[in-house]
């Protein structure tokens, strides 16, 4: 993950990029002092989340933000100052949070809490990351997994919308499937098995007698977070849903 710290005083820019490591150990943070510099590197490093002051010299953080988001538009916005009257206009344009200094890292952390992004989450960037909101999409190590046929995603599709509940195969090939054939589903299941374990991943799924289902201590899923009240996947969630499948429901 690389995070951007911008703030024109050097004192309190390396306060910043101290409380940064410390809440995200492993990190790499670039810090600067000005915004030039800052814009700079912007075409040579992707940013995950930026961390801005408001008064920066010739170019206040809204407009900074705003220079940013044009080249990563989905780039997490957080802003650190010590004036509340950009508040508005720093919500406007998407920001995750707003921090009054003194930065701390307990700041840090809640902004952190707060983020858009789920690729912020280094469980999906380092194994299996399932993705509903929007379009379902399967990822390893940050990666699309291009293993799956159409038929053997739309099953861990499934699976996942049932969130860890058992479901037997006649349940599956009416809702997804429109048909009752068992050696239609056995093949469907084959091809999702060798898709998981091609990438070392067969135990993300749990399996019964006649029956299949996702197993959430193994995978990473912006849908499973949302169940469990994480803050950042209720702020990524906008609405749409495994868009592809019809049978997937149209709100949470």
């Amino acid at each position: 993950m690389r995070i951007l710290a911008v703030e024109d005083e050097v004192t309190l820019l390396r306060h910043l990029a101290n409380r940064i490591r410390e809440a995200l150990p492993g990190a790499e943070v670039l810090a600067f002092d000005n915004t030039e510099d800052a814009l700079a590197a912007l075409p040579e490093k992707e940013i995950t989340i930026a961390f801005l002051d408001i008064a920066i010299d010739n170019m206040n953080g809204v407009d900074l933000a705003k220079r940013i988001k044009a080249v990563y538009p989905d780039c997490d916005i957080v802003f650190c100052t010590g004036y509340g009257d950009y508040a508005v206009q720093a919500f406007n344009l998407g920001a995750s949070d707003y921090l009054m200094k003194p930065i701390t890292k307990e700041k840090i952390e809640h902004a952190l809490s707060m983020l858009r992004r789920a690729s912020v989450n280094t469980v999906a960037e380092q194994g299996l990351y399932i993705r509903c909101f929007g379009e379902f999409e399967v990822f390893y190590q940050g990666e699309p997994v291009a293993a799956f046929t159409k038929r053997s995603k739309e099953l861990l599709a499934y699976l996942v919308d049932k969130a860890g509940a058992l479901c037997s195969s006649a349940d599956i090939c009416n809702a997804i499937f429109r048909t009752n054939s068992d050696s239609y589903f056995r093949v469907v299941k084959k091809d999702l098995n060798n898709a998981l374990a091609g990438i070392g991943q067969d135990e993300a799924l749990i399996r019964d007698w006649g029956k299949l289902g996702i197993n959430r201590n193994r995978v990473a899923c912006d849908y499973f977070a949302y169940l469990d009240g994480d803050p950042r996947a209720v702020n990524q969630y906008k609405g749409v849903y495994m868009s592809q499948y019809d049978w997937a429901r149209k709100e949470l």
